[in-house]
């Protein structure tokens, strides 16, 4: 989720704690909602109606007239129609004041005669997350949802449209589970990208470009998804343990499915996550293989340094007694001394492998090996 839809969810978090003490069932708008729009799609068997709503009343028609009727309601801003509708529909106040309230997790309540779900749809990356409450009753589903673009429900309406599909064939709640089958389908494309994106870092040419930022910034997503998809599992089970009759029993064959989505992705959520927790170990790893490979060679080479520097040290104080400053050979002598005892250093180092770790560390292992293989030839004899 990007840093102004974060800055937006948190503002809406402090709004909501000022309606602390407000009395249950208040239908309360949120500033930032959008504009209110209804589309109505009736239909049956053999015809169905699509238009847009101007006034709640105008449903009373289609309610009528067809089999199922489907009130697709987007953005929240207009509370007085939304409370329209909940007086038409015979809406529960508390299920309403849910509906409007979108911090919700995913869950089911009965509320008498209706079902009242919600759910989360997803879309990204950025990543971003919309509540979608939904209502079934006698003869229609209500859908609310705020203002998200290309939510997941136009495969939906796209089969609302087409002649002859199940979809027509059926009553509200397999409408029901058509719209949460293609909510918890939604979030596989997302996770696939977010996927690829881990297999980019887990390739040799992604660990160049690998970031503390861009870790958190993963992680973060991996988080927020994790949190919408968990409740859809309890939420999925809730649905098919409750003995309404709005649920009939073929369809719960098919929320069955949903379940059985639901941990898949629950599965790809948990396994990427813990890939991303090992190449966050992985590259902190090599951080620091690289910084002790810069200190072993900085070491080195103070340490080279360090006997030169002490016999400079001695035959700068320019004492009259030291004999070797009017000597001769004086000058080269004491060059020589130094290059000898660096030599000696240099091959000190090398022979306990500081200069080429990966050369001393196979000779050690050859040398093992070979000193086992002895071991086992005198054990034979």
């Amino acid at each position: 989720m990007t840093h102004s839809n974060r800055a937006k969810s948190r503002s809406r978090f402090r709004r909501r704690k000022e309606t602390v003490g407000k009395p249950p069932g208040n239908l309360l708008t949120d500033p930032l909602a959008g504009r209110t729009s209804i589309r109505s799609f009736a239909y049956g068997p053999e015809a169905m109606r699509e238009r847009e709503i101007l006034r709640v009343e105008d449903l009373t028609e289609d309610l009528q007239n067809y089999p199922v009727t489907w009130i697709d309601v987007s953005g929240l801003g207009a509370i007085e129609t939304i409370a329209k509708l909940g007086e038409l529909l015979h809406l529960h106040p508390l299920a309403l004041e849910d509906s409007v309230n979108t911090h919700q997790r995913a869950k089911v309540d009965e509320y008498g005669d209706i079902v009242f779900i919600t759910s989360r749809m997803i879309s990204g990356p950025p990543l971003a997350t919309e509540q979608l409450s939904l209502f079934i009753g006698p003869r229609f589903v209500v859908t609310l949802q705020g203002d998200l673009a290309g939510d997941s429900l136009e495969v939906v309406r796209q089969r609302v449209r087409s002649a002859g599909t199940q979809l027509r064939q059926r009553g509200p709640d397999y409408l029901a589970y058509e719209l949460l089958d293609a909510v918890i389908d939604g979030y596989f494309p997302v996770l696939e990208r977010l996927s690829e994106t881990l297999d980019h870092l887990d390739s040799e040419d992604g660990n160049r470009s690998w970031s503390p930022k861009r870790f958190h910034h993963l992680r973060s997503e991996f988080l927020e998804l994790r949190r919408s998809i968990w409740p859809h599992r309890e939420m999925l089970q809730s649905l098919l343990r409750i003995e309404h009759r709005r649920i009939h029993p073929e369809t719960r064959v098919y929320l069955r499915d949903c379940v059985d989505h639901v941990f898949q992705l629950i599965d790809i959520v948990e396994v990427s996550r813990e890939t991303l927790a090992e190449l966050r170990d992985l590259h902190y790893t090599q951080l620091s293989f690289q910084t002790n490979e810069v200190m072993r060679l900085l070491t080195v080479l103070s340490t080279f340094f360090l006997p030169m520097t002490f016999i400079a040290g001695v035959y700068g104080m320019n004492f009259e007694g030291m004999p070797e400053l009017h000597w001769k050979w004086g000058y080269p002598w004491v060059w020589g001394v130094m290059l000898l005892t660096g030599g000696i250093f240099l091959w000190f180092c090398w022979a306990r492998g500081m200069l080429f770790p990966d050369e001393f560390r196979a000779r050690s292992e050859a040398a093992s090996r070979k000193h086992l293989a002895s071991q086992a030839d005198i054990s034979r004899d």
